[in-house]
């Protein structure tokens, strides 16, 4: 039997177990579903527990950013444990409380909204003691012990800028027709995503900007796809803020017969953000330009790592640069914002040319802990 569990295979064992609320998992068996060959070190006695109110575990990213989590928490020496809510915002916040009735040692979340509701969630348990991370979905405001997020709007941006670099390498101007397949904006990150990409290409007065809801959806992003292939046969450019849903892009063009690698005349640039293992499989064969790369491993780490060094501690956490080559981007700014400190992680270009750096969050996922990606 092979080493490697398929992230199929590890949804399915996920579906058996509850631990307290509805989808909720203990870190124990988080350990056994993900990946055969993953290796945990032992709980230490008498830390108490980390709780994780994960949004998800119907992307590879969200699979990985709670097993990094799993692995940083039980390192420091605490007892993990994990909550599903399937992207319902109500569920969450469910479990939230009823986490928080378990005094935890600390609570993080990836919020699935950034609303009143879940801030004011969030400031019940801060008024109990209890330090709260967030990471990847940062909240508007609120009481948060820290943040840890990717700077989601300059991500957007970057992925404009790639668009329009590769529209004048095609025409020696920045014109032609882009798609934007947009993901939920009840979703901050998502939101800002969508603002950063749309602003940027708007200042192009002969780019045409085709802006299309699909609230993250692999079915709805073939169809806005296949209907825009068919308006539009010409099309020049994609995009999508996040890959697992981007395959349905990915389809959608294979169908129509226009997928073709770059540099191809019939290609169409096609750029994502997230940097998943898939992205890094249709760089290698030539028909993603770029995937504007978060990095969940680090989210994580770093958010673990600041709460038990300071939060936990009593220490305020210090506004500097934080510094780690062990991380593709090996620097990000720690800054106050209106939820509390926050550390953004910029985000980064993958493509051809960098693809292998074994610091890349996808290539730790699938070659380092072995947790494939189906």
């Amino acid at each position: 039997m092979s080493n490697l569990m398929s992230r199929r295979e590890f949804l399915k064992r996920t579906a058996q177990w509850s631990a307290f609320g509805t989808g909720a998992l203990m870190g124990t068996h988080l350990l056994s579903a993900c990946s055969f060959s993953a290796k945990h070190e032992p709980v230490l006695e008498g830390r108490g527990q980390v709780v994780y109110a994960n949004k998800s575990l119907g992307y590879y990213f969200f699979i990985i950013q709670q097993e990094a989590m799993h692995r940083e928490v039980e390192a420091r020496g605490f007892e993990f444990m994990a909550t599903i809510s399937n992207f319902n915002a109500e569920r969450q916040a469910l479990q939230v409380r009823r986490a928080a009735m378990k005094k935890p040692a600390a609570l993080i979340c990836d919020p699935v909204d950034s609303n009143e509701e879940f801030i004011q969630v969030i400031e019940e348990v801060r008024k109990q003691g209890i330090p709260v991370g967030v990471i990847d979905t940062p909240l508007n405001e609120g009481d948060v012990s820290i943040t840890v997020a990717f700077d989601n709007y300059k991500g957007g941006v970057m992925a404009a800028e790639k668009v329009v670099r590769l529209l004048i390498e095609k025409y020696g101007s920045p014109r032609g027709v882009v798609l934007n397949c947009y993901g939920s904006l009840s979703s901050l990150a998502w939101k800002l995503r969508k603002e950063g990409f749309e602003k940027t290409l708007q200042q192009y007065r002969h780019i045409e900007l085709i802006s299309k809801a699909t609230e993250g959806d692999v079915t709805k992003m073939y169809e806005v796809t296949e209907e825009t292939l068919w308006e539009y046969p010409n099309l020049d450019a994609v995009h999508a803020a996040s890959e697992t849903p981007a395959r349905g892009i990915y389809e959608a063009l294979k169908s129509r017969k226009r997928l073709y690698p770059a540099g191809s005349a019939e290609h169409v640039i096609f750029v994502t953000i997230d940097g998943e293992p898939i992205a890094h499989e249709w760089i290698k064969e030539g028909s993603l330009d770029a995937s504007i790369s978060q990095d969940p491993i680090a989210y994580a780490e770093i958010c673990v790592e600041l709460l038990d060094t300071y939060t936990i501690q009593n220490k305020p956490i210090p506004f500097k640069t934080y510094s780690n080559d062990r991380y593709y981007w090996q620097e990000a700014e720690l800054r106050p914002t209106i939820a509390g400190p926050q550390l953004v992680i910029p985000p980064f270009e993958v493509n051809q040319s960098n693809v292998n750096d074994k610091r890349h969050w996808a290539n730790i996922a699938l070659k380092e802990w072995g947790i494939k990606y189906v």
